[in-house]
């Protein structure tokens, strides 16, 4: 009865040894991930000149600093806007 005592408390002890050593030769990778996001086009009009001609029409905008004007012609008729 002894020996078998003996034999499971030596057999424990030699896997709880032998668990240490192999959680600090556990080697962890880590991995890099990189997200790529689309970034979304600026809703603020930047300065210059602008003309678009389709089907429908012929659109021109200019800005310059806070000066701004707009000409659409469409379907015969047009508008004019200007804004200071």
């Amino acid at each position: 009865m002894k020996k078998v005592t003996l034999l499971i408390a030596s057999l424990s002890l030699l896997v709880s040894v032998s668990c240490k050593d192999n959680e600090e030769a556990t080697v962890v990778e880590k991995e890099t991930v990189i997200v790529e996001k689309e970034v979304a086009p600026s809703t603020e009009e930047k300065d210059g000149t602008s003309i678009s001609i389709n089907k429908d029409g012929v659109e021109f905008s200019s800005k310059e600093g806070e000066s701004k004007t707009e000409v659409e012609v469409k379907d015969g008729s047009g508008t004019v806007k200007v804004e200071k």
